[in-house]
């Protein structure tokens, strides 16, 4: 999906800005965000940034830069930032869901001073209006790939029940293997699909067939609703993350009314606020 939008394009002009002066600070101090990832620190969030606007990640894939998981996380970590501004996140939770990962040796890093209070502050300040940017860009961005990625398993669980139902009638003689054939044309899911009517070709199918056709069902509709719980999680924390944000986001707003970027300000109170009011989250991209 191309980038679009006066407003949300007024948003990602300032998060450049905020980029650069963050960039510069923690390339000198050597922060980052963990061990992994040798790159200054804002280098991470702003990974979402350029995949947005490059149109480079597909915003309703799983595994995209841009799902659900991986801007829930983001958020997060930005929030943590406001506590913690130097600090580095567990060994043991640690991910990245960056792109380009540089090496200690490529980047030159020496190991990570401590800075002193006014850095510090200055990180928080500017952190906290990237983040209030970061949640009022990435809103409607978040329910996209939740949305697409949930009626995606929906359409998924509706297949296994057709087919199982077919299963069970075949098995219990109450369909033929033409009728099977015919029914399963209904299946959306094309690998199910095919492998099912290439079982079904079959001169015999066996009761063992049958069977594993059944334990295969039931692994699929483990694995959706393992992938359910799992963007049913990232998409609340990315909710209760924006309304812990949305206090934050008054001062940054009444600032950018002040130095002229209604535009700007006028996306993150529509996108926050509502959000703030109970009206649902984010807005169109």
């Amino acid at each position: 999906m191309a980038f679009d939008g006066a407003e949300q394009a007024a948003i990602i002009e300032l998060m450049h800005g905020k980029y650069s002066q963050l960039l510069a600070i923690e390339t000198e101090w050597g922060i980052r965000l963990h061990e992994g990832d040798w790159r200054p620190r804002i280098e991470h969030f702003h990974d979402a940034v350029r995949a947005l606007t490059s149109g480079s990640a597909d915003m309703y894939a799983k595994n995209s830069r841009l799902s659900v998981e991986n801007l829930a996380y983001d958020l997060g970590q930005l929030r943590a930032i406001q506590e913690k501004p130097i600090g580095l996140i567990n060994r043991a939770t640690e991910k990245s869901a960056g792109t380009a990962v540089v090496k200690q040796s490529e980047a030159g890093a020496s190991p990570p001073r401590m800075p002193p209070q006014a850095v510090r502050g200055q990180l928080i300040g500017l952190y906290r209006d990237y983040m209030v940017f970061f949640a009022a860009l990435f809103a409607q961005v978040a329910d996209l790939n939740y949305q697409s990625r949930s009626d995606a398993n929906e359409y998924a669980a509706n297949d296994l029940e057709l087919i199982e139902n077919v299963i069970k009638k075949l098995i219990a003689g109450k369909m033929t293997t033409a009728q099977a054939l015919q029914e399963m044309m209904h299946v959306e899911r094309d690998d199910l699909r095919e492998r099912l009517q290439n079982l079904l070709a079959r001169k015999t199918l066996t009761a063992k067939d049958k069977q594993e056709v059944l334990a295969l069902i039931g692994q699929i509709e483990r694995g959706l609703d393992e992938e359910k719980k799992r963007i049913d999680s990232a998409h609340l924390h990315y909710a209760t993350g924006q309304l812990a944000i949305y206090e934050d986001s008054k001062e940054t707003i009444k600032r950018l009314g002040q130095q002229g970027l209604n535009l700007a300000g006028k996306f993150v109170e529509q996108t926050l606020g509502g959000i703030g009011k109970g009206a649902g989250q984010g807005r169109g991209v």
